[in-house]
Parts: C-alpha cells; sequence; structure tokens
C-alpha cells in the first residue's frame, strides 16, 4: 500500500473505515491518558472535526498561554496530515490559518498526537518568512499568552463553543509550569532560529508568568526592580530588629 491515491475505489473506502476506527481510538487514548500541554474533543456531529488547545512550552514568553485551535481530519488520514488552525491570537501563527509543519514532518506513521507536539515546538521558534506566520516581539507575544486565559474565545457553532469552553476549563485546571530553582546556576530560556539572543539570566516562573532580570526584553514585568525594591525592605527590617 505505497499511497492513498494509488488504491482501487474499494481499497479507499475500506481505507477509510479503517482511518474512522484509528481516529477514535486516539481520541479515547487522550481521554484516558490525559496529557496537561494539550486537551482535544470531537464534535458528535463530525467525529473528524476537532476543538483542541495547548499550553505555551516552558522557560518562553509563551509559558502558561492557552491557545486554542481547530482540528480537521481529511478522508485520506493518516496518509494525509490534519490540518490544524489556532483561534486564539498567538503573536506567532496568523489565526485561522493552516499550520506549515514544516519540510518532511509528517509519514503515515504519525498521528494527531505528534501534530500537536509539533506545534508547540513551532510557537517559540523564529517564522522566518514562513506562510501563515507573524513576527511579534516577545513583550507582545508574552502579554497575548497572558490574556489567553482570561476567556476562551468564540467560535464556530454551539457545539463548537461548548467544547471550547470545557477545553478552557480543562486547561486552566492544569497546574502551573514548575518553578526553577534560584540555585544551581541560571536558567536560560532559548530555542531554535531565535534571532534575539539573550543574555544569561535567572528566570523564575510565578504561576504561568515569566519575569526576568531582563524582563523588558522578554516580559511585562519589571523583575530587576521588584526585586531590588523587596531587597531593600528586608535590609531596612533586619536593621531596624538589630537596633531595637
Amino acid at each position: 500500500m505505497d499511497s492513498f491515491w494509488s488504491l482501487s475505489e474499494e481499497e479507499c473506502e475500506k481505507c477509510k473505515s479503517v482511518a474512522s476506527n484509528l481516529i477514535q481510538q486516539e481520541l479515547k487514548e487522550m481521554q484516558s491518558n490525559p496529557c496537561d500541554d494539550f486537551k482535544c474533543l470531537a464534535l458528535e456531529s463530525n467525529p473528524r472535526d476537532w476543538q483542541f488547545a495547548i499550553r505555551g512550552p516552558n522557560g518562553t514568553e509563551f509559558a502558561g498561554g492557552i491557545y486554542h485551535g481547530q482540528i480537521k481530519i481529511p478522508e485520506e488520514y493518516p496518509y494525509k496530515p490534519p490540518i490544524l488552525t489556532l483561534l486564539t491570537e498567538n503573536g506567532r501563527f496568523k489565526t485561522q490559518t493552516k499550520i506549515d509543519y514544516g519540510d518532511n514532518f509528517w509519514d503515515q506513521r504519525k498521528r494527531v498526537r505528534d501534530a500537536l507536539l509539533r506545534l508547540i515546538e513551532l510557537l517559540p521558534t523564529y517564522p522566518d518568512g514562513a506562510l501563515g506566520s507573524v513576527g511579534k516581539n516577545k513583550k507582545k507575544r508574552r502579554a497575548l499568552a497572558i490574556k489567553s486565559r482570561v476567556a476562551a474565545p468564540t467560535y464556530g457553532t454551539a457545539e463548537s463553543q461548548k467544547l471550547i469552553d470545557e477545553i478552557h476549563e480543562y486547561m486552566l485546571s492544569k497546574p502551573p509550569p514548575p518553578l526553577p530553582s534560584n540555585r544551581g546556576g541560571d536558567i536560560q530560556a532559548s530555542y531554535q532560529n531565535d534571532l534575539d539572543k539573550r543574555m544569561p539570566g535567572i528566570h523564575i516562573l510565578v504561576g504561568n508568568t515569566i519575569n526576568a532580570n531582563n524582563s523588558k526584553r522578554v516580559g511585562i514585568f519589571d523583575f530587576e526592580n521588584n526585586c531590588s525594591k523587596k531587597a531593600k525592605q528586608v535590609v531596612s527590617s533586619r536593621e531596624t530588629s538589630s537596633t531595637s
């Protein structure tokens, strides 16, 4: 079976049936083995039409963001990849536009889960002019990540919206990204094709928000000034205690 297109009409129908069973098995497996990084639900009216959300990767300006989207699974699946589009403004991909996985990513052995993990990988990469991409700076992306948690997008039919809202509640219920230790060296967030090279610094994740001592370039909080104020308060308090 070299290709879907080389099959007879009868063989194509059999493959479609097999693909439908495969899709149902995948969805059941995702429900029985849930992942904190993404969530999918299929429309009852169309099992090939899914709603999903992914969580932005830790150590980047997307960390903690909840990014909703839609999955359209073609009849030729798994010979052809699922079509993913994002509904949440994110600063990396245009909304309601087909995601480009990159050359040679998909083959018939891959599944929807692989496509979602690939999307998470692609979020913090430099778009390099790829179709369907946008190039917002890190401060804007960070602000969008925080905004994405406030409310789920409004999209589609009442059935679609119900799934979107359910997925959003699920993603909000998941624990925030792990809190890195301040000991044992600096933690530097870096990723593929990122032209905005950062100076080494300690990055602290508070909830789902990245704060950094160079946060004027990567976040929306002035971490350095806040720390200086707190440090002065601690020193003042200790001096007062020692003189009393």
